[in-house]
């Protein structure tokens, strides 16, 4: 990838209130995550603008997470080519999936990769979120366009009751993504016609987001749009892509598959593999491990 062509801030979530705190912001870059998703996934470029969108949407879930051991699940459902897209998010640092990320789709009339199209406009966005201690919750809305940018608002909308404005975008070509990111803004209880017409004013800001934070910081950015409306910048913090995946929870995997499967396995004599849906990394466990697993399943039987 050609790092003069990327803007050089790292990725990161940027915290705002506005209005005097009558509503809140989440600005979020995620350029260098796409680009690593992209090259992990030997992804088309609609799929890479797909994950591009898919990522700071749910950094936006994330980040609204108020509990510090929440563990978050986001999957995108739809009819489209690309089938079923996943994303796990815990402690800003994010794992993806697209179920066939080498779908290819022409460009839309106005030259944009065709996100909708890739996606679907029929199906389901599903929010797991799950805290430690206690019963995971699930949301379910339906998808509007596919584009996810409307699918993530009308989520916010109606499942979290919580009117939003959500802009994403991912600006990359021929295997190079040159800016990812988004921002949401929510009004809060008590917020005012006259805050609330305000920031509806500045919605043509974000119709191109990824074009505005291909060569500028987030912060330059919402200081740019929000000075007037009393802008008060909370913090910002880092996000990364990295996979939490181990040949033990493969192990594990396996060994859930109970004794008349891993007896099929071990009658082949071959080695068995196993690939990571999110990284990609290859496991190998060999006859003799099958061999071992098999007797530990017939010693938790046994016990029982």
């Amino acid at each position: 990838m050609p790092q003069a062509l990327i803007f050089p801030d790292p990725d990161a979530l940027l915290r705002l209130t506005l209005a005097n705190r009558e509503a809140r912001a989440l600005m979020i870059r995620t350029t260098r995550m796409a680009q690593e998703a992209s090259d992990i996934h030997q992804a088309s470029d609609v799929a890479a603008a797909a994950m591009g969108r898919l990522l700071p949407a749910c950094a936006m879930l994330g980040g609204l997470m108020k509990e510090a051991a929440g563990r978050l699940s986001v999957t995108v459902d739809g009819n489209g080519p690309g089938g079923r897209m996943h994303c796990g998010v815990k402690d800003n640092t994010f794992k993806i999936t697209v179920h066939n990320p080498q779908a290819v789709l022409p460009l839309t009339p106005d030259g944009r990769q065709d996100v909708g199209g890739f996606v679907g406009s029929a199906g389901k966005l599903i929010v797991v979120k799950d805290f430690d201690g206690g019963e995971p919750y699930t949301s379910v809305s339906n998808l509007v366009s596919g584009e996810l940018g409307e699918d993530f608002a009308s989520y916010f909308t109606h499942s979290e009751q919580t009117p939003s404005l959500v802009a994403l975008g991912c600006l990359n070509e021929a295997g190079t993504v040159l800016s990812s990111g988004g921002i949401l803004i929510q009004a809060l209880p008590g917020c005012s016609e006259k805050s609330l017409q305000a920031l509806e004013m500045r919605i043509p800001f974000f119709a191109n987001i990824s074009r505005e934070i291909y060569d500028r910081s987030l912060r330059e950015l919402a200081e740019n749009w929000f000075r007037d409306l009393d802008l008060e910048i909370l913090g910002e913090e880092p996000l990364t892509l990295r996979c939490d995946c181990s040949r033990e929870k493969m192990r594990r995997a396996l060994l859930a598959l109970g004794r008349a499967e891993l007896e099929k396995i071990l009658e082949t004599g071959e080695d068995t593999r196993l690939t990571c849906h999110f990284c990609r990394t290859e496991r190998v466990f060999g006859a003799g491990e099958v061999a071992k697993m098999l007797d530990e399943s017939e010693e938790s039987y046994d016990a029982h």
